[in-house]
């Protein structure tokens, strides 16, 4: 297991012997910083161009932190489904595993429905003339995105899987451990080996957490 400060309050933890590659904390423009630290590269999986990248997020407790919001999980997630092809019919990648989203539940709400609406947008006839479009042109729109949607709008629950953290310890995948120590401070360990961080600079003066 090993440590990566991405930028000050964000950091990536990889259990290479599991697969799993976490990124801890998602505020504004975190994808420019891991493509920077070359976290996010292209790579080829058996024949085909995509991306590497995390495939999880440990959330902030917070929403909001200096007045900026905290977790922007979006662009993150979308570059796990698309750039990855985690979402992509028959794309190596494609083998059933989802995103994860770790944190509190408060949060973890919030996100899921976050991305769900930036994913898709208005998902249905009825929401797009109730904004005003005309019944045929909102058909042809539904038309064309369920065209890029792969034929069907899925459920949130099925693009992302999400794991609670509140207090007690959580296993995250088979022998990593995640537990909260304070607000914004987690320990992750796997085999005895641990690795305390600060998340999303919550505890500096220079970013006051609000709930």
């Amino acid at each position: 297991m090993f440590m990566v400060e991405v930028t000050p309050g964000v950091a990536w933890v990889e259990v290479p012997e599991v697969g799993l590659k976490v990124l801890c904390g998602c505020p504004g423009d975190t994808v420019k910083h891991l493509l920077r630290r070359g976290l996010m590269r292209p790579i080829t999986v058996d024949g085909v161009a995509c991306e590497a990248g995390p495939n999880a997020i440990l959330l902030s407790d917070v929403m909001i932190q200096g007045g900026s919001f905290s977790n922007l999980a979006e662009f993150p997630v979308l570059q796990m489904l698309y750039r990855q092809g985690m979402l992509l019919p028959g794309h190596p990648n494609n083998t059933g595993a989802r995103p994860l989203l770790i944190g509190r539940r408060e949060q973890l709400d919030a996100q899921i429905q976050y991305i769900y609406r930036g994913n898709y947008g208005l998902i249905s006839e009825e929401e797009l003339i109730a904004t005003g479009v005309p019944a045929a042109q909102a058909r042809e729109m539904m038309r064309l995105k369920l065209r890029f949607a792969f034929g069907r709008i899925q459920n949130p629950q099925d693009l992302l899987d999400s794991m609670v953290l509140d207090n007690d310890p959580v296993e995250i995948r088979p022998g990593v451990v995640v537990r909260r120590l304070a607000l914004n401070v987690f320990e992750f360990n796997h085999g005895g080996e641990g690795s305390s961080l600060f998340h999303v600079g919550s505890l500096s003066s220079s970013f006051p957490a609000t709930r």
